[in-house]
């Protein structure tokens, strides 16, 4: 019987080359399939057999779960297109410009794994000074905002990057308003108007989407600075995707080298660099390999960052995260904030998110 890293190494292998499927039995089958729904990559995993030509000599069962698995992720593709233009014709009446991030700007581009993703919310970005504006026009449209307690909501009016989530009632996709990529006491402090100035048009109207190295490095932020590690492959899938179409372009690793340095970003494109080449195995220039050392942080951090970070991006097969992932899912947490926010802030809110959170049944058993 395979064990969970016999599968989890097969997920990867069968991303990288679908054609190891074919000689699958109905047991590995029925792990590896659990394994990508885990992870958040079975539409993904699909979108590679159909666009190597496997899909059709497959089982039939893999064959119907990995089809639903697409449509459904398919469908989440076009309610997020749907919710960005209903926004955008909000912004385009008040005379705000608009930037999709993430998941719907990859559809805005049409990338090709961008209809895998299982998106939750529509992200967008406003300029800082609208923000506020774009809040109240999008209420008065019929948006919400999510029912906060007094300290989240100053939080966000604070010390985020976002204002609250809102969502129309009766739609399944929440809305994320940000007015840049980092929150305001970061120690990533990068200039929102730098992003602006290199937006690129897309076919909906009103709407822009970040620049090539842009994109990369906001996703790289989004993966490495933030709290949450639980089911991020799927994350690093996107920065994959990212560096193979943006990188058939010759001027886009140098640009995008130099993009880190000036907004001084390094420090995530080290890590994503060094993650592609451990886990996904993304083919990459040797030169910008060797060039973003200089971005690394201090000799130990760097072992420990390597070692962690790897083993809680890498797919997990069973359900629960192993019993090892606790500790360092801990780590990853208090590291996020500690980069988020100065000690005179994080500690009062570790110990204000920890009480809640010790004071919730539903976490209990986590």
């Amino acid at each position: 019987m395979p064990t969970s890293d016999d599968i989890v190494a097969l997920l990867l292998l069968a991303i990288k080359d679908p054609r190891v499927l074919q000689a699958l039995g109905p047991r590995e089958w029925e792990r590896l399939l659990a394994c990508a729904r885990r992870n958040a990559v079975l539409a993904y995993l699909a979108h590679r057999t159909e666009s190597t030509g496997v899909h059709e000599r497959l089982p039939d069962a893999p064959r119907v779960a990995m089809a639903s698995a697409r449509a459904g992720a398919r469908r989440l593709a076009q309610l997020a297109r749907w919710e960005v233009e209903q926004i955008a014709q909000v912004m385009r009446r008040e005379g705000i410009p608009l930037i999709a991030l993430k998941g719907v700007a990859y559809l805005l581009r049409d990338m090709p794994h961008a209809d895998t993703r299982l998106i939750t919310d529509v992200d967008v970005m406003v300029p800082r000074a609208s923000i506020d504006a774009a809040e109240r026009y999008l209420q008065a449209a019929g948006w919400r905002t999510a029912d906060l307690d007094a300290y989240d909501r100053s939080y966000y009016r604070r010390w985020s990057h976002e204002i609250p989530p809102m969502r129309y009632p009766g739609r399944l996709l929440g809305v994320d308003v940000h007015h840049t990529i980092c929150a305001p006491v970061s120690r990533l402090r990068p200039d929102p108007n730098a992003f602006w100035a290199h937006a690129v048009a897309t076919r909906m109207p009103g709407v822009r989407v970040l620049s090539p190295v842009d994109s990369l490095l906001h996703a790289a932020v989004h993966l490495f600075f933030d709290s949450d590690f639980d089911s991020r492959f799927r994350d690093l899938i996107d920065l994959h995707e990212m560096a193979l179409a943006f990188g058939e372009d010759a001027q886009f690793w140098p640009a995008l080298v130099a993009r880190a340095a000036e907004l001084d970003l390094g420090r995530p494109l080290y890590y994503t660099v060094r993650m592609l080449g451990l886990i996904v195995r993304t083919p990459l220039p040797t030169g910008v390999v060797a060039e973003v050392e200089r971005f690394a942080p201090p000799a130990p951090v760097a072992r420990w960052m390597t070692r962690t970070v790897a083993d809680v991006l890498r797919p997990v097969d069973p359900e629960p995260w192993p019993r090892r992932h606790r500790g360092k899912l801990w780590l990853m947490y208090v590291r996020s904030h500690w980069l988020r926010m100065p000690a005179y802030l994080l500690i009062p809110h570790l110990v204000r998110k920890s009480l809640r959170r010790a004071g919730d049944p539903a976490t209990q058993t986590q």
